[in-house]
């Protein structure tokens, strides 16, 4: 006897998705986690513009990662037409991207993963809130501080406009700077507040393999040239879980190393490593990873943290419990480059944008996202015309590791599943490997799934992943 249960939707995520699973004579028999946000055609929005509009078209794929969208954007152009910006430009942009991730990884650690964490009656922000009002207090506190960086260097608080091919259109007063560096202080004594109170949870946490378990992938982020912590700019490591170090490539080698097909049943389509094949070349991104692939990390308070972490966590580890910690050190690390920006004299300089011309070229660019690695590339014409562009956003390239991951825990669960009585416990467990990868679902869609039969003849892409 087969029986389907269905998650649907999935809870505190961005988007939709749902995890269907197939559980026959007490044995999982499949597993399918589908993003259902049907496609949005993104790409398509950006071909026949003109690629100076890129950012500022290419941030409404999201409304929670709009700045790392713009900087892709952007730098994608950039990569086109052979555009060196000033030193300035490159500052302001690596301190936005921070701000972007205090924001991001501060409300989904305490208001999205923490009722997984913690044992309350109302698993949601409002039980947080109940349980530990003054974190929640916090939270919010240190959300506004990267609230109000973004709106500072980007020009508005959602959907940033400051970013442009050539620079930035503005720069940072010094006055601004100081009143943020006098508020940075209290991020500091906030971020290490919160930090305390995960690292807290996870020296009481009961040491469980098979809570979120641990598929053995590849790790890709990006480095410096020293192996140090990177947002912005840099080069790709792929490490795997022994820590050796796989492939180190630039954002131009993108097709040089990555391959991409198409689910069967979600509206997504897969990046795999070229060289290792569609089963062994599915690798993950995001916080985790990021913490997997570095030598170091360059900043005192999060290397602070990083060695903390490492006393839960070998370097690199599968575990996926340990993506919530990760983003811990993670949210410790963005108030450390967000203050190591605005400490620097140069993010006041005022020639904050070179001229530029469009040209014919083809542009790459990666910037980490909160989720992980984003990708966009642009094939511009020499009216400066976007003619093709692609779009790899985190959850694309984690959608089948996820997968994998639930696979394997539903396999290990499997009794669960089967009973009634424990079932329920047992799809909270799918749900929190879920968000440990934080997923922005509305941003991985990319595929029209098409099977038709037309006058006796079939057409479809379907294509088995």
């Amino acid at each position: 006897m087969t029986e389907t249960i269905t998650i649907n939707p999935l809870t505190r995520v961005e988007g939709t998705g749902r995890v269907k699973i197939e559980v026959e004579d007490g044995a999982i028999k499949d597993l399918q986690f589908s993003v259902a946000v049907s496609p949005r055609f993104f790409e398509y929005l950006l071909v026949n513009k003109q690629a100076e509009d890129a950012p500022r078209i290419s941030e409404r794929i999201c409304g929670i990662c709009y700045v790392n969208h713009h900087l892709a954007a952007v730098k994608a152009v950039e990569d086109a037409w052979g555009v060196q910006v000033p030193e300035v430009a490159t500052l302001l942009r690596r301190t936005l991207n921070a701000a972007s991730f205090i924001t991001s990884h501060a409300l989904h650690l305490v208001f999205l993963a923490l009722p997984d964490l913690i044992p309350i009656e109302n698993r949601n922000v409002i039980g947080v809130a109940e349980a530990n009002p003054a974190l929640a207090e916090t939270t919010f506190r240190l959300h506004e501080y990267g609230n109000r960086v973004v709106t500072e260097i980007g020009g508005r608080p959602v959907h940033v406009v400051t970013s442009v091919p050539g620079g930035q259109t503005k720069g940072l007063t010094g006055e601004a700077r100081y009143k943020l560096l006098r508020e940075g202080r209290v991020a500091l004594t906030n971020v290490r507040k919160i930090a305390d109170a995960f690292f807290g949870i996870y020296e009481k946490r009961v040491d469980d393999s098979t809570e979120y378990m641990a598929p053995n992938t590849p790790y890709m982020g990006l480095i410096t040239k020293k192996g140090e912590y990177e947002l912005y700019d840099g080069d790709i490591r792929v490490r795997n879980s022994k820590g050796e170090n796989l492939m180190l490539f630039p954002a131009q080698d993108y097709f040089k190393y990555l391959e991409e097909t198409t689910s069967s049943h979600s509206f997504t389509k897969i990046p795999y490593l070229k060289n290792m094949g569609q089963t062994d070349g599915l690798m993950r991104v995001g916080p985790l990873p990021r913490i997997n692939v570095i030598d170091k990390m360059q900043w005192g308070d999060a290397a602070e943290y990083l060695k903390a972490y490492d006393k839960f966590f070998r370097r690199p580890t599968n575990d996926t419990a340990a993506y919530n910690l990760a983003r811990t050190v993670e949210l410790v690390a963005s108030v450390d480059e967000v203050l190591d920006g605005l400490s620097r004299d140069l993010i006041t300089s005022e020639r904050t944008r070179e001229p530029v011309k469009a040209r014919a070229g083809v542009g790459y660019a990666f910037v980490e996202a909160p989720r992980g690695l984003l990708h966009h590339s642009y094939e511009i014409d020499e009216k400066g015309i976007i003619n093709q562009a692609n779009i790899v956003a985190p959850t694309t390239f984690n959608h089948k590791s996820i997968e994998n991951n639930l696979r394997a825990y539903a396999i290990h669960h499997a009794e669960a599943f089967a009973k009634k009585d424990t079932r329920e416990n047992a799809l909270w467990g799918i749900e929190k490997i879920v968000r440990a990868y934080d997923p922005c679902l509305s941003c991985s869609v990319h595929m029209v799934d098409v099977d038709l039969n037309v006058d006796g003849e079939r057409y479809s892409n379907r294509r088995e992943a």
